[in-house]
């Protein structure tokens, strides 16, 4: 049996994380810290953590730029490794703030839970949000060290108007992953892998029990991922099977793979399956999002795939990297002469229509209720981007 246990990293490519070994004792906590930065603040956090779960031993933390966050909660993984059991949870958030149903998701940018030294710069990237992933990219010896640090971030960082978003586990591991990330400040979760109806139907009721437990007023948003032929097959069934679910969006690398096929530059082999995850989000009343687009390096591609998301009709797409946060973002906005074309239309429809008329002329173009609906959305698009202001129609009329 190990008679020590660590958590996080260290060495000379480690930037904003530590390492943390824990040797659990008797007596009163010993806490030896090394490394160039002010040593007063982590060791603060570490001692604040040890009295909450109330253990002793002797701490040694390698720091190569931790917040104070991540030494508590790299201490605080290497103490339940070490002790078990029951311990004191995390105190839960004392303020939640809701996002909005409806919002701009044109970007959410994906990375490692396991990874601080990652979060900073995704805050400030742009994105409309930012995912603190519990799944791919954390290996499995890995994992309960991340939901720690996830739920350490959560209930510490200043995100500012970026979506908070965590992609869970599948099964057993996405449980645990809720019992640490509902209590604190997350807005959205991704649930992976999502095939039945009743697998999302299984993240809720469990999150509400969480909520109730821990007196959270309201549940966060779901976003269920679709990632094999049975989930696409699925997808109008999952996206109704719960009112908190707000978008549908598909993991395109695990659906492929089932499929037996390889990705191909022009996408004939996903366009079935994007377009039913349009088609069941639309019909379900959510935000369609697209899948990430995986090279990075390759702008040409990105802007190609963005654009054909946005002609299917999807609202958004994944990112992997915050140097695609603004082509994607651009992307999926309407340009002003769009934006503009669009209020000529909703304001001669509502003319024609406060007439008594179903119809009416616009230039050479004829202007029915179906045309005005796809300019009203347009419009809508236009306000929640804060590209024109609300009461666009009084600027109208006054000429402005």
């Amino acid at each position: 049996m190990p008679t020590d246990f660590s958590a996080g990293y260290a060495g000379p490519k480690v930037k904003s994380d530590c390492l943390v070994i824990f040797a659990p004792g008797e007596g009163a906590l010993e806490v030896s810290i090394s490394g160039e930065a002010d040593h007063a603040p982590l060791e603060a956090a570490v001692r604040a953590v040890a009295d909450r779960i109330g253990v002793n031993g002797r701490v040694t933390v390698e720091d190569s730029g931790a917040l104070p966050f991540v030494a508590a909660a790299r201490f605080e993984a290497a103490a339940r490794k070490a002790t078990g059991g029951s311990l004191t949870p995390l105190p839960p958030a004392a303020v939640f703030q809701p996002s909005p149903r409806v919002r701009p998701r044109r970007s959410r940018l994906y990375l490692p839970g396991n990874r601080p030294e990652f979060l900073p710069k995704a805050v400030s990237s742009g994105a409309d949000g930012v995912i603190l992933d519990l799944e791919d990219s954390v290996s499995p010896d890995r994992k309960f060290e991340a939901r720690i640090l996830v739920a350490h971030a959560l209930a510490s960082m200043d995100f500012g108007g970026v979506e908070i978003m965590v992609r869970i586990n599948q099964g057993a591991g996405g449980d645990e992953d809720l019992a640490w990330i509902i209590p604190q400040r997350v807005q959205h979760v991704l649930v992976p892998k999502v095939e039945t109806p009743s697998r999302i139907s299984e993240v809720r009721a469990l999150s509400e029990r969480i909520a109730k437990r821990c007196h959270r007023p309201g549940l966060p948003w779901f976003m269920p991922i679709i990632e094999s032929p049975l989930g696409i097959l699925s997808a109008l069934d999952i996206a109704r099977a719960v009112p908190e679910t707000a978008a549908l969006t598909l993991g395109l690398q695990d659906l492929t793979a089932e499929l037996g096929v390889r990705p191909t530059p022009g996408g004939r082999e996903s366009f079935f399956s994007r377009s039913m995850i349009v088609l069941a989000a639309r019909a379900a009343g959510l935000q369609p999002i697209d899948t990430v687009y995986a090279d990075v390096k390759n702008e040409e591609g990105l802007r190609a795939s963005i654009a054909e998301a946005r002609e299917l009709g999807f609202i958004g797409k994944g990112c992997v990297h915050p140097g695609q946060v603004a082509a994607i973002n651009q992307g999926f906005m309407p340009d002003a002469e769009s934006i503009e074309y669009a209020k000529k239309v909703v304001l001669a429809m509502e003319d024609a229509q406060s007439r008594g008329l179903g119809a009416v002329a616009l230039g050479s173009k004829m202007i029915d209720p179906a045309v005005a609906r796809q300019a009203e959305a347009t419009v809508s698009e236009a306000v929640m981007f804060g590209m024109i202001p609300e009461g666009w129609r009084d600027a109208a009329g006054t000429g402005e």
